[in-house]
């Protein structure tokens, strides 16, 4: 085999491994037709860290004097709001809207909801339903990098942003300091935000065995190992403590 021949079939050769390389690491849609699910409560045990109210510094007669602070959520049974439940790594599963917009809304000078998921690729559709300036900045990862620095002069306008890196994004208004939100984006449809009493349920999951990270952005977060059968559901509960 002459060297040119030879060095076009390595060249090719590498070629497909970087490409197989790169595919391999991207979610795949399949049709789940036994898929299980995985569904469970979060919790908070413990003395909750005393929270003071939020008080605006600005717009007081739109904002109020003195708002509750939603860093902490939890009910009667220890059940806690806000957590994120999401499947680490999975290669492939349900669909999901690819297309598809996360609402935030900045609502009576707070975000709303305070906290969402998405996956990478999806936009963030971000509203101003107060008749004031707001100023909706995001920050990507734990270094706090700006995504995006958005102005929202126009009440009930919508901007829409792509949402291009996986993670957690921290939003803040840097026209009410008060205000923080935040936007978990994984790489695949599988995650969800506790409701109200810690509860949660990931659906149409393959069979198969998992790490499921549980987050929350002051309590820190959890690796649990899942293992799904098929056609059945899997539990997972998981208590944060003080």
């Amino acid at each position: 085999m002459s060297n040119k021949i030879l060095m076009t079939t390595i060249g090719a050769a590498a070629a497909l491994m970087m490409a197989t390389n790169v595919s391999a690491g991207k979610y795949k849609v399949v049709d789940v037709s036994n898929g299980g699910s995985i569904s469970g409560k979060i919790s908070f045990k413990g003395t909750l860290p005393s929270v003071p109210d939020l008080k605006p510094s600005s717009d007081q007669d739109l904002c109020g004097n003195s708002i509750p602070a939603d860093y902490y959520i939890v009910d009667a049974s220890g059940g806690l709001k806000n957590a994120v439940v999401a499947i680490e790594k999975i290669d492939q599963g349900k669909a999901y809207e690819k297309k598809g917009i996360v609402a935030l809304d900045n609502k009576k000078c707070m975000f709303v909801p305070h906290v969402a998921t998405a996956v990478k690729g999806q936009k963030l559709g971000i509203n101003n339903s107060d008749p004031v300036l707001h100023n909706t900045h995001l920050y990507h990862g734990k270094k706090l990098k700006t995504m995006y620095n958005i102005a929202l002069p126009l009440q009930n306008r919508v901007i829409k942003k792509p949402l291009r890196k996986d993670g957690v994004v921290t939003i803040k208004c840097d026209a009410h300091d008060w205000m923080l939100g935040y936007v978990y984006v994984s790489k695949n449809p599988y995650s969800v935000v506790t409701a109200a009493d810690g509860s949660f349920t990931l659906s149409d999951v393959p069979a198969g065995s998992y790490k499921v990270k549980v987050w929350h952005e002051k309590l820190g977060e959890s690796v649990q190992d899942v293992t799904v059968a098929a056609g059945s559901a899997a539990t997972l509960n998981h208590s944060f403590s003080n």
